[in-house]
């Protein structure tokens, strides 16, 4: 009783560790899609009023949930029309306006959901013939008002995240241990065979269970984050009507397709799963009939595509690759995590009855042949995480420069003692049960098994947490996004006693602007009187480069020009002027790409 109290407060501290590192990261998910140009320009000053407003982004984007506003200096609407997508451009949206409209300043509002699922909203101005009133508060006014979906819906995602992605992992693994390991020994006693038989049912029962029900809560939490709404008003016809108009709520369709056909063939499948005897043997093993498996496999194959269609991998190029990739990812964890619980919570509780040397006897095959698989498993896992991971981050840098890349980083932290665990294993552990059971040696009571079941407790508790990084992962914006090496750079700094934010676009060498805007402080926002910008490169001995800063009709601060002439690194130290007599400094590193 003591030992079972001990593994209980062991998989709790590890399912207690791993879902505070759920919520803590459970934050509103950040943009993943990046303007790239707006017609009119940020902040220009056009000549004659436009007749509509264009925003082309580095990715498709779904207008589902999704808007343009245009708002004159009065607060008052001037968009004339529903937004749409350019015809032929699904990176492109648009909103007609208004017919003649009146110099000044204008607003534009607008909310999409990148197609990986993730909602942003901003607001930039443009001016017509000659900048207006400066509309402040009216930005706060438009955005402010939309925040609904607060931390219970941030939290209840990421906890479903996590909690959908072990399932999948589960019920593919054990379909895959099923097929590939157990029902390939033979076992002499049918009471092991019933044992574990009923042990396994009771698991992908449970898995399934799981994985239907995060799928339709993560369903519902998809409209309430993306139209940000409470989760009782997502809950309405028309927010899940306009879910299923997306790509994650198409793929959540399918999964849920896939999930009842799998309920569909369960009485197939359990009704496979008799102790079938060898002929002219005493020994016997489940095996269930090859169509159930090739239809089950099927559908667990196309299960573990979901989360890579509807995520990163659904959305960068090459799509189909990626998407391969993270398929075979996610078959390879499968095997090698749900395989390492179904020998501890299926075969080895079924052999629990048979004294130590029949035990020893009847395990030592399945561990050989599960450990040859694991090595794999293992192998695949590996090299479609590093093409995975090189796609999502594209330079070095970037694993430190983004959240996403220092989260890869303790994923992969957490990673290495598994690996080494189950080399432990491979190497140690499994020759020496093996070579024990042919060579007739006693097996010490049992030890070298109980040393076993320790090492995959351990395996199975970290990998855990490597599953609740990776749910972490899929609510951040790859880090080649994020850190710059692809689209714009953007990042924050302090200045003085407040914050600025810095945005350089495009970030490639050439003529590129650099967008600094304070922070607020307090009731009101920062003023400076100036702001210099001076650009160096100090590995080529590069600068300091001079640049005055506009201010734009919103207290935004402006450089334009061909300062970053060389790819590399950069250090832009900018200089903001209090007043008369004070001034405040800070530096931002920028990397410019090519």
């Amino acid at each position: 009783m003591e030992h079972a109290r001990r593994r209980h407060r062991g998989w709790g501290g590890a399912l207690a560790a791993s879902a505070c590192l759920v919520v803590l990261s459970a934050a509103p998910a950040e943009a993943h899609a990046i303007v790239r140009a707006t017609e009119p320009r940020i902040d220009a000053v056009v000549p004659q009023p436009p007749t509509e407003v264009v925003m082309e982004f580095n990715e498709p984007v779904e207008i589902s949930f999704g808007s343009i506003r245009v708002f004159g200096t009065d607060g008052g609407r001037v968009d004339a029309g529903e937004t749409e997508y350019v015809t032929g451009s699904p990176d492109a949206v648009q909103v007609p306006l208004e017919q003649n409209l009146p110099n000044g300043t204008y607003t534009v509002a607008w909310r999409i959901v990148s197609a990986d699922g993730h909602p942003i909203g901003e607001a930039f101005v443009f001016h017509i013939g000659e900048p207006g009133q400066n509309p402040r508060g009216l930005v706060d006014q438009v955005l402010g008002g939309q925040g609904r979906a607060g931390p219970l819906e941030s939290g209840l995602a990421a906890v479903g995240r996590w909690l959908h992605l072990a399932s999948l992992l589960v019920l593919a693994g054990a379909s895959l241990f099923l097929i590939l390991v157990w029902s390939r020994i033979l076992a002499p006693d049918e009471t092991v065979q019933r044992g574990f038989a009923d042990r396994w049912r009771r698991i992908v029962v449970i898995s399934w269970i799981v994985a239907l029900v995060t799928t339709v809560a993560l369903y519902v939490l998809q409209g309430s984050l993306a139209a940000d709404l409470p989760l009782v008003d997502a809950l309405s016809p028309d927010v899940l009507t306009e879910v299923a108009e997306t790509r994650f709520g198409i793929v959540s369709l399918i999964a849920v397709g896939l999930l009842l056909a799998c309920a569909a063939i369960w009485p197939a499948v359990r009704g496979s799963l008799v102790t079938r005897r060898s002929v002219g043997a005493a020994a016997a093993t489940v095996r269930p009939t090859t169509s159930v498996v090739a239809v089950g496999a099927v559908l667990v194959i196309a299960l573990l595509a979901t989360p890579g269609l509807s995520g990163h991998a659904g959305t960068t190029e090459p799509v189909s690759l990626n998407v391969a990739a993270d398929v075979l990812h996610m078959v390879a964890a499968a095997m090698w995590m749900g395989g390492l619980l179904l020998l501890l919570a299926g075969a080895f509780p079924a052999t629990r009855d048979l004294p130590e040397e029949a035990r020893a006897r009847t395990l030592a095959p399945v561990v050989a042949r599960f450990s040859d698989l694991a090595v794999i498993a293992v192998a695949a896992l590996v090299g479609s995480g590093l093409l995975r991971a090189w796609t999502e981050v594209r330079a070095w840098r970037a694993l430190v420069d983004s959240s996403y890349g220092i989260a890869l980083l303790v994923k992969l932290g957490a990673f290495l003692p598994i690996l080494a665990l189950g080399f432990i294993n491979n190497r140690w552990m499994k020759p020496r049960i093996v070579r024990s059971v042919e060579q007739g040696v006693p097996l010490d009571a049992g030890a070298p098994l109980r040393s076993l079941r320790r090492l995959v407790r351990g395996e199975i508790a970290l990998g855990v947490a490597v599953i609740a990084v990776t749910a972490l992962l899929v609510n951040l914006p790859p880090a080649r996004v994020e850190a710059g090496v692809e689209g714009p750079f953007s990042t924050e700094a302090s200045l003085g006693e407040g914050m600025i934010h810095v945005m350089v676009d495009p970030n490639r060498v050439g003529m590129n602007e650099v967008h600094i805007t304070p922070e607020q402080m307090g009731e009101e926002p920062m003023h400076f009187e100036e702001i210099r910008v001076l650009f160096r490169m100090p590995e080529e001995g590069i600068g300091p480069i001079p640049a005055e800063a506009e201010l734009s009709g919103h207290g935004e601060y402006v450089v334009r020009g061909h300062q970053l002439s060389v790819p590399g690194e950069w250090v832009l130290e900018i200089v903001a002027r209090m007043d008369e007599f004070d001034e405040v400094r800070t530096k931002v590193n920028v990397t410019v790409n090519p």
